[in-house]
């Protein structure tokens, strides 16, 4: 099986002219949540930075009040809900890192850093199904969030048996698995931690060594309970601010014979 490394960083997706004006509106909605004020400027303001008209912006905030992210009063300034805004980067929602970017107003780009083909390595294997394998597809992609780098992601896939349809190694990881195994992704073991960053990661990431960054450790699993793929990735630590939703017991729940 062959895989193609494109060179340079991709921007993930083009946008239509809503979708850059809204993404623009993000920015803002970011930098004062970041800001603690919470305050966005007015309407006016807004698309002459973003070079639009005053109803395109009256759009974006439109679709951002119906996801909770701003609160509109007539005759008051636009609020954000710093809350609501966190749920836009969801722990526990499968979706590609360049959604998650985008989501936050950020303009997604990756590189490829490496797409190869390598020998299962002897740590992993016992993460992985017993799949009767001993070769895999390693990929090593850097994220960007605007021109800073975001993510660097390591992904492991055992190698089936036979021929193989070649793989875009840029593609979301549970896409490839899928591909190579024809047996689509039920659920993900996630193990959340935290690194201090060594020299490879600090470069990678732009950030000095020894930084402190989020750590994920997840292991792809289907339906039929194999487990097809191994991810490791550094996170910025405060580019983007991820959050899960956690249902709570219901208190009578706890009490015996209820």
């Amino acid at each position: 099986m062959e895989i193609t490394v494109p060179e340079g960083r991709i921007v993930t997706g083009s946008l239509t002219e809503d979708e850059r004006i809204l993404s623009g509106v993000l920015r803002h909605v970011r930098e004062a949540a970041r800001d603690s004020n919470f305050l966005l400027p007015g309407e006016l303001k807004l698309a002459e930075w973003l070079n639009c008209s005053r109803p395109q912006v009256r759009v974006a905030l439109a679709q951002l009040e119906r996801q909770g992210i701003v609160i509109r009063s007539q005759g008051a300034a636009t609020v954000v809900d710093p809350v609501a805004l966190r749920l836009s980067a969801r722990f526990e929602a499968s979706v590609s890192y360049g959604e998650v970017l985008a989501r936050m107003g950020y303009t997604p780009s990756v590189e490829v850093l490496t797409a190869e083909m390598i020998e299962l390595p002897a740590d992993l294997a016992p993460l992985l199904s017993p799949l009767s394998t001993t070769r895999a597809v390693k990929i090593v992609l850097r994220w960007f969030a605007d021109d800073q780098a975001a993510m660097v992601a390591e992904y492991t896939i055992p190698l089936p048996a036979g021929e193989h349809d070649p793989i875009n190694p840029t593609d979301p990881v549970y896409e490839s698995a899928k591909k190579l195994w024809g047996e689509g992704i039920a659920w993900e073991i996630v193990t959340a931690g935290v690194a201090l960053l060594d020299d490879k990661y600090a470069d990678l990431l732009q950030l000095d060594k020894g930084t402190e960054a989020k750590m994920w450790e997840t292991i792809g699993v289907t339906l039929s309970g194999e487990r097809i793929f191994y991810a490791l990735e550094h996170h910025h630590p405060t580019l983007v601010m991820y959050s899960f939703v956690r249902t709570m017991r219901a208190p009578w729940s706890a009490i015996p014979g209820h």
